[in-house]
């Protein structure tokens, strides 16, 4: 039961009982009482220490009320203490810090110490005055009480706020960064990204930003750095987002540029390479010399207003241009000078990747390699003709995935290309399910339907379920999430069917689960195919409301479709 719950019906059941004088007679408790605080004294913050103690806070315990009755015994812990940190004597505008019913003591590690003295806005490398003080309440409508004011010196160290990092989903550094050039909270620059990647954003002070946590899923571009928050998560198109995280407005927004065209002494469609953050454009130089181009294009802007929405999205013009030497970006293009530095082939390249500083040069070069979206596999089912293959999901990592139909009888391989015969095979040297180059076959895991994945980034192989594909359901059309089954079809392994009544919007559409799983499972993109492990927001290819459809799958080819009936 609620502790106030509990002793209102204790004062109530004592009043039903006493015998009292008069009718105004009541029962009354003492109120918060306010602590007594202390500290372990001034500090030096070290960097090379982050992990060590560095302050302890300990105070009077307040938590036992006393009544009017000694009848009535107040419940303990109704009164919530509240440590406030400020940089200025009057607390004008103090950091607060909620403290656990009960407790009398608080300690800080030099790192939580630093944080906190950077967010009062405390130099770096200098002494400063830290005042502290606990506020007690007991309710809500009662005025607060205020301890002694306890002052120490801390000298904190300088933390570098003119960039921030990007983490991945599992909270590791990527290596790219966004810049504050005025280290004001607010962080800009390019990020190449896949559909929907999943990501962090960790300040200089260690302050980790992500979504608002919201509904069980968190709200898209919505800031937030408390313990209840989602990572960020960019729209469905893969490619380069313009991005700024502002963190006094809790709010970050992301401007996709599909493209870029180049006019002037250079012309054409620039390319885009998310990992190293460049746009490139080949060229023929008849001579060498300073030319002038401009470089512009159209880009889609989602924030807090339009979601990820493509529909939502706003068209937006977007530029590059040159100032004092450097490149700077808007929606108006200008001048770019750039030095060819000899005639023949050439190549443009727009270099995003730091945020600190963008380039844009010609010189010698070569064009992004195209990541091939399959990976076939052979000997699988005896035969050995480029006919399967596994499906690209994840692009940075250069992962793939397929429901793969077994029936070996000398294991198999992967090749990269159509009828290339590199075979990438298991690697002799380990037991572990790792690749190379002219192996060993690897051996099936079982004769049956087994969904494969692979990458040849990690070079590594791995089944994510144990057993066969025995069973197959669809959740997501007309919004319902409710597991419905299919059928599969004869004579096509990886091939299972069902008919859909098309009643309602699927505006987020449709997993395919396995096995009875929602951890493993294909998603419905809106141009036709599947994809591992996730799905894409939008209605199935083909999806029209009042219509009753033919829902066919193939696991093994990653493609569904949608035939009227």
């Amino acid at each position: 039961m609620n502790k106030t719950k509990y002793f209102l019906l204790s004062l109530l059941a004592v009043l039903s009982s006493a015998s009292c004088s008069t009718d105004a007679d009541l029962i009354s408790s003492s109120g918060a009482q306010a602590v007594e605080l202390d500290g372990s004294g001034d500090v030096v913050l070290d960097k090379n220490h982050k992990p060590d103690l560095a302050l302890t806070l300990y105070w009077t315990d307040n938590s036992r009320l006393s009544t009017s009755d000694e009848r009535v015994q107040a419940p303990a812990g109704t009164t919530a203490n509240t440590l406030q940190f400020a940089g200025t004597e009057d607390f004008s505008s103090p950091v607060e810090v909620l403290t656990k019913a009960g407790s009398t003591s608080l300690q800080y590690t030099v790192e939580a110490l630093n944080t906190l003295a950077g967010r009062l806005g405390l130099a770096g490398d200098t002494p400063s005055p830290l005042y502290i003080r606990m506020k007690s309440v007991l309710a809500n409508n009662l005025d607060p009480v205020y301890s002694n004011v306890y002052r120490i010196q801390v000298t904190p160290y300088r933390i570098d706020m003119s960039r921030a990092f990007i983490l991945a989903s599992d909270r590791t550094d990527t290596g790219r960064r966004l810049s504050s050039p005025e280290s004001d909270g607010i962080y800009r620059g390019f990020v190449g990204a896949a559909g929907w990647y999943n990501w962090w954003l960790q300040e200089g002070d260690g302050t980790l930003w992500g979504n608002v946590g919201d509904d069980g899923g968190g709200k898209a571009f919505a800031a937030g750095s408390g313990e209840t928050h989602w990572n960020f998560w960019f729209p469905g198109p893969s490619g380069c987002y313009y991005t700024v995280v502002n963190t006094p407005r809790q709010e970050w927004s992301a401007l996709y540029i599909p493209s870029l065209s180049v006019s002037g002494a250079i012309e054409g469609e620039m390319t885009y390479d998310r990992k190293t953050g460049r746009w490139t454009l080949p060229f023929h130089a008849a001579s060498a010399g300073e030319v002038r181009i401009r470089i512009s294009g159209t880009g889609r802007q989602y924030n807090v207003s339009t979601g990820t929405d493509d529909e939502a999205a706003l068209r937006t013009d977007v530029a590059f241009g040159m100032e004092n030497g450097k490149i700077t970006f808007g929606s108006v293009p200008t001048d770019i000078t750039v030095q060819v530095p000899s005639a023949g082939d050439q190549t443009l390249m727009l270099d995003l990747s730091d945020p600190t500083g963008w380039t844009c040069t010609a010189g010698k070069g070569s064009t992004p390699e195209e990541v091939p979206g399959k990976l076939y596999i052979l000997g699988n089912d005896d035969l050995w003709d480029y006919t399967e293959y596994l499906t690209l999901y994840d692009e940075d990592n250069l992962c793939y995935a397929a429901a793969v139909n077994f029936n070996s009888s000398w294991g198999y391989y992967f090749s990269k290309a159509y009828q290339d015969w590199t075979e990438i095979n298991q690697d002799p040297a380990t037991e572990e399910k790792k690749l190379t180059v002219k192996g060993r076959n690897i051996p099936q895991p079982g004769k049956g339907l087994y969904v494969v994945c692979a990458s040849l980034g990690w070079m590594s192989y791995w089944y994510p379920m144990d057993e066969a594909v025995t069973e197959v359901a669809y959740a997501g059309f007309n919004d319902s999430w409710e597991p419905v089954g299919m059928s599969p079809v004869a004579g096509r392994p990886g091939v299972y069917a069902a008919t859909v009544a098309a009643t309602a919007d699927t505006p987020w559409g449709v997993q395919i689960l396995l096995n009875g799983s929602s951890k493993n499972l294909f998603g419905t993109q809106t141009d036709g195919t599947l994809r591992w492990g996730r799905k894409e927001d939008g209605a199935p290819k083909g999806w029209k409301v009042g219509k009753t459809y033919a829902f066919t799958v193939d696991l093994c080819k990653g493609t569904y479709t949608l035939t009227e009936q």
